[in-house]
């Protein structure tokens, strides 16, 4: 997992928290998650996201957990809000192609796969799990 941006001092440090214990957090939170405690995770990563705003693997674990639970339309709001913090974030990207296929907005989907598509050619997305993602998911925006 990526550290923390390092371009300003750190936010967390603010709130009381070094990056280990947020990272501590947030593996906690995806185990939950894993387990199929939604109710723990929400929790886990509501306090994460609260603690350490600029922490955009919080946001992007809440919008997984938001999916599992079918809040859709929040689980978009915190993968953009991961975006925001980290625009290079294929994960948050292929997860909001994902959302926005399943809610029939092709326009903004195929937007976001194509942005995939290019940290693919670039090479910048290596990830062998993120490439097969991406590859299922524009199999679905093909076939609509």
């Amino acid at each position: 997992m990526q550290s923390l941006r390092k371009k300003s001092p750190s936010q967390v440090l603010k709130k009381g928290y070094s990056d280990e214990e947020v990272q501590h957090i947030y593996e906690l939170g995806r185990l939950s998650l894993e387990n199929g405690n939604l109710r723990r995770a929400e929790t886990i990563f509501k306090g994460l996201t609260e603690v350490a705003p600029e922490y955009w693997q919080g946001w992007l674990a809440m919008a997984v957990m938001q999916a599992q639970s079918s809040k859709l339309e929040e689980a978009a709001d915190s993968a953009r809000r991961a975006l925001v913090i980290e625009p290079e974030a294929a994960e948050a990207m292929i997860l909001l192609a994902s959302i926005y296929l399943t809610l029939g907005d092709y326009n903004l989907a195929g937007t976001h796969l194509g942005e995939i598509g290019d940290l693919i050619e670039s090479g910048l997305t290596t990830n062998p799990h993120i490439i097969r993602l991406y590859r299922l998911q524009l199999t679905r925006y093909e076939s609509r």
